[in-house]
């Protein structure tokens, strides 16, 4: 398969699976893309009293019974912003609705905001009609306190904190799923979202990002893998998820994180990335993984240290 883009020309996946195994001995994904305005960055998110605290919460996938369980619990510990790391549920029909007004109806009375970076198994073509808000994210009317992330947004939360957001990964049953009904190609985090980042962080001169939310893992993190090669996962949506990975962790290494935040592995785990950045820079990233649904580590609460990412991790347990 022949793959054209700015990593490496056309011959870059005659050699992606080879580069894929040797800065992952492993396999797996889910991704995404964004044909969205160009956000904003930089600007505060709200005016809230600072805490110091925040939630973060994994992939959801339209579960209300569990992620009314997780609201119930940060709004108990006195969580008023929740960042959510995609697969959240943003779903067609009557099904996706429901969920959408449950769990808003329950941030609203708990006095709960929630910002959202879209994963692979979202409706694109509900987040192409969304509307950008003042502080360049993306809205839907019927639900102010959700907010969702456009590919590459940048923001300084209320404690100071520089956050960047960069959604996306590639479905790894995509040849079992059905277009535009549980499958959408906007999933694909691109080169274009990728330089998009680097651009707005670059806007705002930051030396360094201090929180990085994605949904997918940049290759090199941690060896993610499967026991069993299902016959639906072919060597091209191994390819197409590989190269999303390593887009993302040449992101990475241009913006420089000081932790980065995933979901999409359904895995809870600490790791750490000691690498070198674009300009030969040494840099450290601690990265946290979050599990999903219906398991332990879906969702925690962080302390806020801007200038040095996040501080003590708590799991909120079931």
């Amino acid at each position: 398969m022949e793959f054209r883009d700015s990593l490496g020309g056309a011959g870059l996946l005659a050699g992606a699976r080879q580069l894929f195994d040797w800065l992952v001995p492993g396999r797996n994904p889910d991704c995404i893309r964004s044909d969205q305005p160009e956000p904003s960055v930089g600007v505060p998110i709200h005016n809230r009293p600072v805490t110091g605290r925040i939630g973060l919460a994994g992939d959801w996938h339209g579960n209300v019974s569990w992620a009314m369980s997780r609201i119930r619990l940060f709004a108990a510990q006195g969580i008023s912003t929740i960042y959510h790391v995609g697969d959240f549920g943003l779903w067609p029909g009557a099904t996706g609705e429901y969920f959408l007004k449950t769990l808003h109806r329950a941030c609203v009375d708990r006095d709960l905001e929630m910002f959202i970076v879209l994963g692979n198994h979202e409706d694109y073509h509900r987040a192409a009609a969304m509307q950008l808000d003042e502080q360049g994210w993306l809205c839907l009317e019927s639900y102010p306190r959700f907010r969702f992330a456009p590919r590459g947004h940048t923001w300084i939360d209320a404690h100071g904190a520089r956050f960047a957001a960069l959604g996306g990964a590639g479905s790894i049953d995509r040849n079992t799923r059905r277009i535009g009904i549980d499958w959408w190609p906007q999933e694909e985090l691109t080169q274009f979202d990728c330089d998009r980042l680097v651009a707005n962080v670059r806007s705002q001169q930051w030396a360094r990002v201090d929180v990085m939310l994605t949904h997918d893992a940049p290759a090199g993190l941690r060896r993610f893998g499967m026991t069993e090669r299902p016959a639906w996962f072919t060597p091209e949506i191994e390819d197409y998820c590989a190269i999303q990975r390593i887009r993302l962790r040449h992101a990475m290494d241009e913006v420089l994180p000081r932790w980065l935040a995933h979901g999409h592995w359904h895995d809870y785990f600490r790791d750490s990335w000691d690498g070198l950045s674009a300009s030969g820079t040494y840099y450290h990233c601690e990265v946290l993984g979050l599990a999903a649904d219906g398991m332990r580590g879906n969702a925690v609460i962080a302390e806020v240290l801007p200038g040095f990412g996040l501080g003590a991790i708590t799991e909120l347990l079931p």
